[in-house]
Order: C-alpha cells, then sequence, then structure tokens
C-alpha cells in the first residue's frame, strides 16, 4: 500500500492501494487495439477478459453496440475490463514504478488461469515514469520502446466500490488483484507517494488501530476480507475462480443514529433500491444497536471510532466473495 501526499486530489494522507482516475484519450484510445492486434495478441484471449452477466455494474457494463468483431475492431468504445486494466497498470507503474507486461515470448503462456504476473525493471524507470505522469497516453509509447503488452492477464477482478451520493466529488472504483512470484523493487512517484508498505493485511489493520495508518472503508473492508485465507496460493487460486463469478457494486448508504453512524451496504434490509440518491445522512431515531436490532439481514460498517470500524455480514456473499473478518479492537491508548 502507498501513503498519498498532502497534495493528492483524491484521499490526501491516507493509505491506498496503487491506483488513479481512466485517462479516456490515453486508456481508451484505439492505438491500444492496433497495438495489441500488431503484437498478435490473440483475439479469444481479449475474450477472455470480458464477463458476459446481466448484472454487471454500470461502470463494467458493456460499452458500445454491436457484433463482437465490432465491438473490438472497429469501435471506439471498447470493454471496460481492458480499459479498467489498462489504466490499473498505468497507474502503478506511474506511482510505484511496477510495470507488469508481457514480451513476445510470455504471450504464449496464456493459456492457463492461475498466471503469476510479470514485470520489468530493466530499463529507465525514472524518465518513463515522470513522462507516464505529465501524459498517460506515453504508457503506450513505453510498451512500444519495450516491446511488451500490459499484462492485462495478470489483473484479477475482486471488487466495485462508489462514493456514497452525500460526496460532492464522487468516484466508482474496481480492484483488481494481482500475484508476483517475486517481489519488484518501487521507484515512488515523488509528487504523488510518501512512502510504501509491503505488508500484511493483519499488519496494516494493526497500523490503521494504533493511528499510525489512516484508511478509507474501502481499504478496511477489502484487507478485513483478506484475513479468511492466510495461504498465498489458496487466495491465489480463489481469486482466479472467484473473478469470473463477477462483481457488485457497494454504493454506502449513510444513517445517522443517535449515538453513531451506521452505513448500510447490498443485502441489508435497511439497503434503499436507488442508492445514489442518498444526497443526505438518513435518520434514524434510535441508537446503532436499537437501529441493528431491527435488522434480520445485515451487512454494513460502524466507525466505532477514529481508528476502529466494525463490519457486519450475517449472510452468504455475493458473487462467491470471501466475508470480510473483525480484527479484536485493541485499547492502546492511556
Amino acid at each position: 500500500m502507498l501513503k498519498r501526499s498532502d497534495a493528492t486530489a483524491i484521499a490526501p494522507n491516507h493509505s491506498v492501494f496503487p491506483g488513479g482516475l481512466l485517462d479516456t484519450e490515453g486508456d481508451e484510445s484505439v492505438a491500444w487495439l492496433e497495438y495489441l492486434d500488431h503484437f498478435g495478441v490473440p483475439e479469444e484471449q481479449l475474450r477472455r477478459l470480458v464477463l458476459v452477466n446481466d448484472q454487471r455494474p454500470a461502470l463494467l457494463a458493456p460499452q458500445g453496440t454491436g457484433c463482437y468483431d465490432r465491438f473490438f475492431k472497429r469501435s471506439k468504445i471498447w470493454a471496460r475490463e481492458i480499459t479498467l486494466r489498462l489504466t490499473a497498470l498505468r497507474e502503478c507503474f506511474e506511482e510505484v514504478g511496477i510495470l507488469l507486461c508481457r514480451n513476445r515470448e510470455q504471450l504464449t503462456e496464456l493459456d492457463g488461469d492461475d498466471l503469476p504476473a510479470h514485470f520489468q525493471q530493466n530499463f529507465d524507470r525514472e524518465t518513463w515514469q515522470r513522462r507516464v505522469h505529465k501524459k498517460p497516453s506515453d504508457f503506450l509509447e513505453l510498451c512500444r520502446e519495450l516491446q511488451v503488452i500490459p499484462d492485462l492477464w495478470a489483473l484479477h477482478e475482486w471488487s466495485a466500490w462508489a462514493t456514497p451520493a452525500f460526496f460532492n466529488k464522487r468516484h466508482e472504483t474496481v480492484f483488481f488483484m494481482a500475484f508476483l512470484n517475486t517481489q519488484p523493487s518501487l521507484q515512488v512517484e515523488p509528487s504523488e507517494v510518501k512512502e510504501c508498505l509491503w505488508r500484511s493485511p493483519t499488519e496494516l489493520l494493526k497500523l490503521f488501530q494504533y493511528e499510525e495508518l489512516y484508511f478509507l472503508p474501502p481499504q478496511i473492508y477489502e484487507l478485513s476480507r483478506l484475513l479468511s485465507i492466510r495461504d498465498y496460493r489458496k487466495l491465489q487460486a480463489f481469486t482466479v475462480q472467484r473473478s469470473k463469478l463477477g462483481t457488485t457494486m457497494f454504493l454506502p448508504v449513510c444513517y445517522h443514529c443517535t449515538d453513531n453512524m451506521v452505513y448500510v451496504l447490498p443485502g441489508d434490509d435497511f439497503y434503499i433500491p436507488e442508492p445514489h440518491l442518498a444526497t443526505e445522512f438518513i435518520n434514524f431515531a434510535g441508537t446503532v444497536e436499537e437501529f441493528k436490532s431491527r435488522s434480520k439481514c445485515l451487512h454494513r460498517y460502524e466507525n466505532v471510532d477514529q481508528s476502529a470500524i466494525k463490519v457486519y455480514l450475517n449472510f452468504q456473499t455475493f458473487n462467491g466473495h470471501l466475508a470480510p473478518q473483525n480484527l479484536p479492537i485493541e485499547l492502546h491508548k492511556l
């Protein structure tokens, strides 16, 4: 994870996973399609990345119209499963200097599911990082220079979150997970990143409890999910298979109780049909415990205090996913 600088527009001074905003000019350029085709990427390998499912969140829903060939070859708008992977890979390089990519020889290894991510480091990362940071479309030029393609197949769809509707500035986010057999060195982008941390989910959540790190709720929820599987290979196998089941968008709806705030998520009895319209807190004339007692199905999180968030989920998870686990809340302050 990385700690964002004070000057960062999104989540300043918070610790987050590498990522950033979709750049339509760079990430959705038809030039990428032409380059992938010229590089020799088989069309069926691009199809593997596109999940056909009526329940897809709008962020991941099919873009454009027409038959499949037109969808990929001639339409200027193409599958978000691909463009958002390009965004994630570009931002990962832009922020921490990790270039997940494949050369032509590695392209022949795409037939398996549980593929480790490939990366390259033996080039002038600092210069290219500055170029891509200044002009995102130069990520394609970097790939041309190195004769590689972004390792789209190493990114497994994990989850999707949206900012609550009462915020003035909102984003929709997809989280992808990648697995590397060796740990790459980092090249931190100084204007956006203060520091980076390679830590286990348990360590990161404890640092949050000790108020040494600050997380937004999606980071806490996703780290809490990872407490369920502590073996690297088992997590990789689970992630690869689960990603085929799709993703449910989590857009929290906030209830204002007399003693605290509660954020409900899809499946909770108090979740509303149109969460994007909840532009104000919903008042509940009772305590958090009273609010909980009126619900049979719970999927929510509560701000216990500044350094503790408790997650509740008492039914089958969506999309075959992991249920979040709560760390014990420790008393660590005098």
